[in-house]
């Protein structure tokens, strides 16, 4: 086995707004920002093609690597092909060029339906970053989107797509740049796909119920 850690993989396992605006202006600024916010990001996409391709059905990859891309490098690598259906993402911490293209796209209807499992420990400081604000205000705001803050440490990405095709993407890395060595796990599985959609639900269920 190699020493170099660039990339090892197991054998396969079988915003703001203005004020009121058409969607259509809505959407050409919208996609104008994906450009400008995701250049880096996209260049990320590329790296984690590089490591491996998409998971079939029931594939899964185990990663180590210190390449640099992340769960939102993984969302522009699938939005080159498909349209994502729902989106549960349980992270620690997102910084706001992320959040800000993930808005983008839940607005061009890239992806339909987004919720959000995220540490309380951005949104409760004295000074809540101007993330955390970001995406709660747009997720209070829009019907396809819904969000927590928790104690919460987990990194989990877990995506239904138009295509029939449920990806999840669990390792140690944020959604922010990291050059470290990071471990991933990147697969297609419709029953592990469930099981992160249904506790993270029930989180969202208890957060609504208990009016925080």
């Amino acid at each position: 086995m190699t020493n170099n850690l660039d990339n090892w993989i197991t054998p396969k396992v079988d915003r703001r707004t203005r004020g009121p605006k058409t969607k259509e202006v809505l959407k050409t600024e919208a996609l104008k920002r994906i450009v400008k916010n995701n250049k880096i990001h996209f260049i990320k996409a590329a790296a984690l093609s590089d490591v491996c391709s998409k998971p079939h059905k029931n594939e899964q990859y185990r990663i180590i690597t210190e390449k640099q891309f992340n769960a939102f490098a993984l969302i522009l690598h699938l939005l080159e092909s498909e349209e994502i259906e729902e989106l549960y993402l349980a992270v620690y911490r997102i910084n706001e060029p992320t959040v800000t293209s993930i808005i983008d796209f839940i607005e061009v209807g890239k992806i339909k339906k987004a919720t959000f499992v995220i540490s309380n420990f951005f949104n409760q400081t004295k000074k809540p970053e101007k993330w955390a604000i970001m995406l709660r205000e747009f997720c209070v705001n829009n019907v396809n989107c819904e969000h927590v803050y928790t104690h919460t440490h987990a990194k989990v990405l877990a995506i239904r797509t138009e295509s029939g095709n449920y990806y999840i993407f669990e390792g140690s890395g944020n959604m922010s740049d990291n050059a470290r060595i990071e471990q991933y796990i990147y697969e297609n599985n419709q029953e592990v796909y469930e099981f992160h959609k249904g506790w993270m639900s029930e989180l969202i269920k208890d957060h609504c119920k208990d009016g925080l």
